[in-house]
């Protein structure tokens, strides 16, 4: 019999991965396009597991784009793919090695040893092998062991949670343990991981990772004396190494805590005080910063902060602590110890960042923010030792849940603002949700921590508009305008007038322009032909705020306060005001108040003018208004400047 010809069709497909596929991936990787080579990479490997080349070109664009701690991953399920591929064990062993998974790497080399290869150093000498294998309670692991337990790491530290708990399951050692639970925290698993920290504590009192977890997740829970239970054996104990230290500091802290100095005092007498990683030296070292910050020893925490900086430079929490801007914080009490990463299940915070822009963007960052289960008791204590980050996220979150009419949110929000936490315009931004939401009285002075003090400020429901208002003026007269306040501001108060009076000649009566030449009759000392000028101008054009509020002002100095409130009256009622429209009338408000007497209700309204101050013009703004109130001393007349509009 004849073979039939089998055509290309019909012929099967061979498990190598075409070179055309290969090279595009390659020329993606040569333009740094990372993120499309290594999804093109992951489908070709789905399709053909058994194939080197994609799995050797994902290693590497994983080690140039995420770091060595991606391409572990990578590496190791290439040798795992292809135990006898010389390439594939060497990959392993060199990301193993550099990521210090010391008994992965040794175990890694004995299998190339058998495939003929030879590695300096390794397999470790047998006399090394001891102290590796050696755990914390004493006990002694086998090398298989400790190789597992490298391997969860590997996920872990990759944050693949869920291969994690899986690599880990039936472990029994004591920080593949732990770090199994610690992965079910951060899936969001947090009952099954408590259970699991208190069932290693209770079987070994020494495992202070586990009790120091154990207590935060009864806070995340909401169990706050639960919590407070736990946190009296962990601030009674001695860390047996820095892994178990660091953790209990935490824990303290986060838990409000006077055991975190003591316990960190104790555990720098131990002989392993110097041990571990110069990133967990410096996370400790920090940590006790913090704690020596609560307890007012502000040279021994700024030292250990320098220090957590020398071991790991750009070390962000160290770093913060250290600025200029923090001291008000510092002072107080309220150092940041937590960035994002440490506290909050980073399987939800994953989700979070993902969350792409578009239509839809909102709706699903909300249902994330609504997913979190944290108790509003966990979320305070983190406010109270955050980073502007994390406290910028718990803000989010907290405003979240006061929206939804959940009154302990609204409740705790409200006694944050009173507090150094977050920046001044955070502050002020949650008092206005808080009046916005119904949570605080309109209208009502409500307080505000401030310049290093809780102040009263009063919130009104304005909207503050920033743009250019457009002129009514045609260009050359909006000009000449521009041309007047600005030699009106170099004091040249005769340039200034006879710019204005041609302007009037062209607009006879016109609002701006008549308002400011009352104002510079007033600065030349005519007041009389400045106060009957700006009555004209309120009584053709009584929107007119500028006029309205240099009118008040001149009559307050001349004690007339009745009227100056009559003329003021409503204006901060307006749905709408411009910037420096805000500022003037605020100001004159405060000056009102002084001469009433109403010293708490002036800087109420100073204060409240601070919570607006984003840059430079407002800064000048600011100051303005506060040399006006400066020169309105109590119950006395005072010279009165006015303000020229635009």
């Amino acid at each position: 019999m004849t073979k039939k010809k089998t055509t290309k069709a019909q012929r099967p497909r061979t498990s190598a991965a075409p070179t055309s596929q290969l090279k595009a991936i390659e020329r993606l990787l040569a333009r740094r396009d990372y993120a499309s080579a290594i999804t093109r990479l992951r489908l070709l490997i789905r399709a053909q597991p058994d194939q080197s080349g994609p799995r050797r070109l994902l290693v590497e664009a994983l080690a140039q784009s995420a770091g060595p701690q991606a391409a572990v991953v990578a590496a190791l399920e290439w040798a795992e793919a292809r135990p006898n591929s010389l390439d594939a064990q060497q990959a392993l062993f060199q990301y193993a090695l550099q990521r210090s998974h010391v008994m992965l790497a040794h175990q890694t080399a004995t299998r190339l040893q058998a495939l003929g290869a030879r590695v300096s150093g390794f397999p470790l000498p047998e006399d090394d092998l001891p102290e590796l294998l050696r755990q914390p309670d004493g006990s002694v692991a086998t090398i298989e062991q400790m190789a597992r337990f490298d391997i969860g790491k590997v996920y872990l530290e990759n944050q693949d949670f869920a291969n994690a708990v899986q690599r880990l399951e039936g472990l029994d050692l004591i920080p593949a343990r732990n770090n199994r639970a610690i992965s079910l925290f951060h899936l969001g698993q947090i009952e099954e991981a408590l259970a699991a920290f208190l069932d290693f504590w209770r079987a070994d009192a020494g495992n202070l990772l586990a009790l120091a977890f154990a207590a935060r997740l009864r806070l995340y829970l909401g169990d706050e004396t639960g919590a407070q239970g736990l946190a009296t054996p962990l601030a009674a104990a001695t860390a047996r190494r820095i892994d178990d230290a660091v953790p209990q500091l935490e824990a303290l802290l986060l838990l409000g805590h006077d055991g975190a100095w003591p316990a960190y005092t104790r555990f720098e007498r131990t002989p392993d005080a110097d041990a571990g990683p110069a990133n967990t030296r410096a996370m400790l070292c920090h940590l006790a910063a913090c704690a020596a910050c609560r307890q007012g020893r502000a040279a021994q925490a700024k030292r250990l902060w320098h220090e957590a900086a020398k071991l790991v430079p750009q070390f962000r929490l160290a770093e913060n602590n250290l600025d200029p801007g923090r001291q008000e914080s510092l002072s107080q009490g309220y150092p940041a110890v937590f960035d994002v990463g440490q506290t909050l299940p980073l399987g939800w915070l994953n989700t979070l960042r993902a969350t792409r822009d578009g239509p839809e963007a909102e709706a699903q960052i909300n249902a994330q923010i609504d997913a979190l289960t944290a108790s509003n008791a966990y979320l305070k204590a983190l406010c109270l030792a955050s980073d502007p980050a994390l406290a910028h996220l718990l803000f989010l979150i907290l405003k979240r849940r006061a929206a939804h009419t959940d009154q302990g949110a609204a409740a705790l929000l409200e006694s944050l603002v009173r507090l150094p936490i977050g920046t001044k315009g955070e502050r002020f931004d949650l008092l206005r949700f808080l009046v916005e939401q119904g949570h605080l009285p309109r209208d009502q002075r409500v307080e505000i921590w401030s310049d290093g003090e809780v102040r009263q400020v009063k919130l009104i429901n304005t909207e503050v508009v920033r743009e250019p208002l457009p002129s009514d003026l045609p260009e050359d007269l909006a000009e000449l305008l521009g041309e007047s306040v600005a030699c009106f501001n170099d004091g040249d108060f005769a340039g200034a007038e006879a710019r204005v009076q041609r302007l009037l000649a062209e607009r006879p009566g016109h609002p701006v322009a008549s308002g400011n030449l009352a104002g510079l009759y007033s600065a030349q000392g005519r007041g009389r032909e400045a106060r009957a000028l700006l009555r004209q101008v309120v009584a053709s054009h009584p929107d007119y705020l500028f006029a309205r509020c240099n009118l008040a002002g001149m009559l307050i100095r001349d004690g007339q306060i009745d009227e100056a409130h009559e003329l003021l009256k409503g204006l901060a009622e307006r749905p709408t005001l411009h910037i420096q429209e805000y500022f003037l009338l605020y100001g004159t408000l405060a000056v009102l108040n002084r001469a009433r007497g109403d010293e708490e209700g002036a800087q109420a309204l100073i204060a409240t003018l601070e919570g607006l101050v984003e840059d430079e013009d407002d800064e000048r703004r600011l100051a303005i208004a506060k040399a006006q109130l400066a020169r309105m001393p109590k119950h006395k007349r005072a010279k009165w400047m006015p303000k020229l509009g635009k």
